[in-house]
């Protein structure tokens, strides 16, 4: 039951179809410590071993703030995904031009509807219409705690657009390639 409640690219039962690792830090409990660099090169180590065992795919590679936005902040901002990527696991994304306008919640519209789709299309369990709520805010910092730990605000700023656009080209291209 590693995973409770969640949802990753259409499968919500995501207990009896994952792998949970649990690494151990004392987390935002106890100031947010960072991680060791042997704790990471064994947690890359163990996690290309499993992949390769059963056939996981890089962006299938993700953390319970992934897969629950909305109850899970784990494993935290410090964790370092960029430097997994870098070695295999998991993607990071390549900046590309935003195909939508910064929006903050609140807000409604083109932009919003936007934000959502190519959050959906990463992998990410968002409403495919609406507003910009509180479940979307709850997505944009999870986005945000992975992929640009500096500023979590959970407004879709325009830096927070253009690596969620380079993270669903390169998740999209990897799915047409399939």
């Amino acid at each position: 039951w590693h995973a409770g409640v969640s949802y990753w690219r259409g499968e919500r039962d995501l207990n009896s179809a994952s792998i949970g690792i649990e690494i151990v830090n004392g987390g935002h409990d106890f100031g947010l410590p960072g991680f060791p660099a042997v704790q990471i090169d064994a947690v890359s180590a163990l996690v290309r071993d499993i992949m390769g065992r059963h056939g996981i795919a890089p962006r299938e590679v993700i953390g319970h703030s992934d897969i629950a936005p909305g109850r899970k902040i784990d494993p935290g901002e410090k964790f370092p995904w960029k430097r997994l990527a870098e070695n295999g696991v998991g993607l990071w994304p390549d900046p590309a031009p935003a195909g939508f306008a910064p929006s903050a919640p609140g807000d409604d519209g083109e932009a919003v509807e936007a934000l959502r789709q190519s959050l959906f299309e990463i992998g990410y369990g968002v409403a495919r219409t609406g507003a910009y709520d509180d479940a979307l805010k709850s997505v944009v910092l999870a986005f945000q705690r992975r992929f640009r730990p500096d500023l979590l605000s959970g407004n879709a700023d325009e830096e927070t657009c253009v690596l969620i656009e380079g993270l669903r080209r390169k998740v999209t291209s990897v799915t047409s390639k399939r």
